[in-house]
C-alpha cells in the first residue's frame, strides 16, 4: 500500500505559519551569496603539526555555502580546515577539522570542495550561522569574525614552499 505523505522542509513550515515566520537569508530564504578567498604564495618549508596557516575571515553570522581548498604540492603534509578565533579575539582554536579532516597536500590539490569532507558541518548545521555551527554557546556580538585556517594536521611539510589558499561562499 503506498502512503502519500508531503513533508515540508523548516523554511516551507515557516511560510505557511500562520502567522507567518520569515526566514533569514541562506537559512531557508533567498540571499547574495559572497566569496572571501585567501590564500599564503609560499608554505614555509618544514612546519611541524599543530601549526597554523590563516586564510581569510568570516563573519560570526555567515551561513557557509562552500568551502574550496587547492595546494601546490608541499612533498609532505597533510591539511585540515577549520574555524579559529580571530587574533584580535585571543586567536584560539573553536575547531580545527570543522570543514575537512587531513587533506593530503603531498602532490598538487586541485580546487576541491572540501564543505563536508570531514564528519562535523553536518547538513542540520549548515541552515545556521557559523557560529551556532560551531557549537558555541551564546550568539557573538555583532562584528565579531572567525579566521578560516588551514592546521597542519598529522603529517608534518617537509620542503613545502608551495602555494596554498581556500575560497568560502557564504551568505549574511
Amino acid at each position: 500500500m503506498a502512503v502519500d505523505l508531503t513533508l515540508k522542509s523548516t523554511a516551507i513550515t515557516n511560510r505557511e505559519a500562520i502567522p507567518r515566520v520569515i526566514n533569514n537569508p541562506g537559512m531557508g530564504s533567498a540571499g547574495v551569496l559572497r566569496c572571501v578567498q585567501g590564500y599564503i604564495a609560499s608554505v614555509t618549508a618544514s612546519l611541524s603539526s599543530n601549526s597554523v596557516i590563516r586564510l581569510c575571515e568570516i563573519d560570526a553570522f555567515a551561513v557557509v555555502d562552500r568551502v574550496a581548498f587547492q595546494s601546490a604540492a608541499q612533498t609532505a603534509g597533510n591539511f585540515s580546515i577549520g574555524a579559529y578565533k580571530t587574533n584580535a579575539d585571543g586567536g584560539a582554536v573553536v575547531d580545527m577539522d570543522f570543514f575537512a579532516t587531513r587533506i593530503d597536500a603531498a602532490s598538487a590539490v586541485v580546487i576541491t570542495d572540501v564543505t563536508n569532507e570531514s564528519t562535523s558541518y553536518t547538513i542540520a548545521k549548515q541552515n545556521q550561522p557559523l557560529w551556532q555551527a560551531l557549537g558555541v554557546a551564546t550568539a557573538p556580538t555583532a562584528g565579531t569574525k572567525y579566521d578560516i585556517c588551514a592546521t597542519v594536521d598529522t603529517t608534518d611539510v617537509t620542503t613545502g614552499t608551495g602555494a596554498l589558499g581556500v575560497k568560502v561562499y557564504y551568505t549574511i
